[in-house]
């Protein structure tokens, strides 16, 4: 798990060029007018996830697994607790679904959380559980951008 903050660049300059390239698409846009759906950045390389919910109680959720594309979560409006962990044999609540590159998990042995603000990012790798969504103190609206980067893409420079 890699977190950060769009306004730092300080955080985010060694990062590699996918990365860059997810970032340079975030700063971009006027985010708050961004159009919930998928934007392409380099087809299915590298694309965005647009979409705006209202947070709700981690107790009620399951996490997600990756196995194709890491998860650069950017949270454009609210506030959001993800919980995670890293990879380990957690336990299948339902199997791998190789057409949308995700599979849940019932539990995670030592969880734990990160809150993000606007501005700030968490980008989870493949194989790392991780339940975004989830209320900090009290439900509420959410905007976020998920940037989908396909794991080949770690390889360049």
């Amino acid at each position: 798990m890699i977190l950060g903050n769009i306004h730092h660049p300080e955080t985010y300059a060694f990062l590699p060029k996918a990365f860059q390239d997810s970032l340079a698409f975030l700063r971009e846009q006027d985010l708050h007018q961004l159009a919930t759906g998928r934007h392409d950045i380099d087809g299915d390389r590298i694309f965005a996830n647009v979409m705006a919910f209202e947070t709700s109680c981690a107790s009620l959720k399951q996490a997600e697994v990756h196995q194709e594309y890491i998860d650069f979560q950017f949270l454009v409006s609210g506030q959001e607790r993800i919980d995670y962990a890293l990879p380990n044999e957690h336990p299948v609540a339902k199997a791998y679904d190789a057409q949308d590159d995700y599979y849940l998990v019932s539990s995670m042995e030592n969880e734990m959380t990160v809150c993000l603000s606007a501005g700030a990012f968490a980008v989870f790798l493949p194989e790392e559980p991780h339940k975004p969504g989830c209320l900090i103190d009290s439900a509420g609206l959410i905007k976020k951008v998920v940037v989908k980067i396909h794991k080949s893409c770690l390889g360049e420079l």
